[in-house]
């Protein structure tokens, strides 16, 4: 069977897995989070985890990806993925499931590019496809200076990190750079223009590193916005993205603080069948904190799309100000919301 290390993480991550399910002993099943499984049928899961000997191991029906579990988790959440690689080596086991003896790390501190050195999307040619993908979904003018494009996402990201990344040769993306308080970047995306099965590629400049987009430009003083992708946060003023980071929000206590004080109110896709999303979502509500729940009359996917349909900013923000809520108030729009 597999180490009970394992079967402890496979746990604690089935809330935010969607349709997650135990099969057997050693076997699970969930819909795939880097492809998104099937686009005609969301009861569909081809997603596993399965035992081989000792070991664990990912697998994706839909899109084809495999790795052991480890890797699984490294790309899923690298914070996660930290504390399961420290239990692994204070127990002695190895990835095929072993005791050993503590290993010897002789650890070189990376050296990371700390500048980007790519076109900007502001500079692009006016009939550039990637300057009009970002125009055609109505990305504020001045983000376009924020942004970068590569069509070599792969090349760029070695030279970034001075490590090689098993990643398609030869890929178009947008690049969207995260920096801190201090405006030190920290972690980069790549969005890819398709639908292939790694639409967004994070990397974090070291382990440390958070995944929050737009620290740079919060003010928490003011009233705040947490959304889900950075595309929307560039829709409303003073807001953040969680761009896959938990919610526990570790390493930016401050964020945390403002929260409990109710300054910030997150806001979720609206998905009601999604239920990772679900799950995240009654986390924020055992928190106390402020949380939009979308009305029935909401039929948008999310912030962008909003936009896309002809919704202004100014009534965007009125839609959410007037569904904000926290503690038995959210449990109860949570509970109609979830059947929509």
């Amino acid at each position: 069977m597999p180490s009970y290390i394992d079967t402890k993480y496979v746990n604690i991550l089935s809330s935010r897995l969607s349709l997650f399910k135990r099969k057997t002993n050693g076997l699970y099943n969930f819909r795939c989070p880097f492809c998104g499984d099937s686009q005609k049928s969301k009861t569909k899961a081809r997603g596993y985890f399965y035992q081989r000997r000792t070991d664990l191991f990912f697998r994706c029906h839909n899109c084809g990806q495999s790795s052991t579990f480890s890797n699984f988790l490294k790309q899923f959440d690298g914070e996660t993925y930290k504390e399961y690689a420290l239990e692994r080596y204070k127990e002695g086991i190895t990835g095929k499931g072993h005791n050993t003896p503590d290993p010897k790390i002789n650890y070189k501190q990376p050296k990371f590019h700390s500048k980007i050195e790519l076109p900007r999307i502001s500079d692009l040619d006016d009939d550039h496809f990637a300057k009009t993908y970002l125009i055609n979904r109505s990305i504020p003018p001045q983000f376009l200076n924020y942004l970068y494009y590569t069509d070599d996402f792969k090349k760029f990201v070695n030279k970034m990190t001075n490590r090689e990344y098993e990643l398609s040769e030869n890929e178009q993306r947008i690049v969207i750079p995260f920096f801190d308080k201090n405006k030190q970047l920290i972690t980069f995306q790549g969005r890819a223009f398709t639908n292939t099965k790694l639409r967004y590629i994070t990397i974090k400049m070291d382990e440390e590193s958070s995944k929050i987009f737009g620290l740079d430009r919060l003010d928490l003083e003011k009233p705040f916005h947490i959304v889900e992708g950075p595309f929307d946060s560039m829709f409303l003023p003073n807001s953040i993205a969680m761009a896959g980071s938990d919610i526990s929000f570790r390493g930016n206590d401050d964020i945390k603080e403002a929260m409990d004080n109710h300054k910030g109110t997150i806001i979720f896709d609206n998905e009601p069948r999604n239920t990772e999303i679900i799950s995240r979502m009654e986390k924020v509500i055992d928190k106390g904190w402020n949380i939009c729940i979308w009305p029935d009359s909401a039929d948008c996917k999310d912030i962008n799309d909003m936009i896309l349909s002809g919704i202004i900013q100014t009534r965007i923000i009125e839609i959410i100000n007037k569904n904000t809520f926290k503690d038995l108030h959210a449990k109860t729009h949570l509970a109609i919301w979830r059947k929509k």
